[in-house]
């Protein structure tokens, strides 16, 4: 019967062994922001492929996508590798020279929400 005890004990750290490999805990997926950029400006539109270019070489910038909306950019970030007014501050260096500029759009998905007031509201 020790025979059979050691054989379990045995397959029971492999088991263990084998969910820690298939498993690790890096597992989880960063957290994403995502920053809605506008392009004003008479050279943004012909700029757009050297605009993406300096956005992809910029660490934490997961991914760039110029097709949603017109004269906007959506880029998806990584808050712990690079804070958003980096980004908009190393495109603006490079976008200077082209009389683009890129700016941080504040709207209702990422405007901060506003405090709630203690005072009734006109319809109550």
């Amino acid at each position: 019967m020790p025979f059979s005890w050691s054989q379990q004990a045995i397959s029971a750290a492999f088991l263990a062994v084998s969910v820690c490999i298939a498993f690790p805990a890096s597992a989880v997926p960063p957290v994403k922001e995502r920053l809605p950029l506008t392009m004003s400006g008479a050279g943004c539109s012909e700029k757009e492929a050297e605009i993406n270019k300096v956005l992809q070489a910029i660490p934490g910038v997961i991914s760039v996508d110029f097709n949603r909306v017109p004269n906007h950019v959506l880029v998806d970030i990584t808050p712990s590798t690079v804070k958003s007014a980096d980004v908009i501050n190393r495109v603006n260096e490079a976008a200077s020279s082209w009389q683009c500029k890129v700016e941080f759009i504040e709207g209702c998905i990422s405007a901060t929400m506003p405090t709630a007031s203690p005072a009734p509201h006109e319809h109550e």
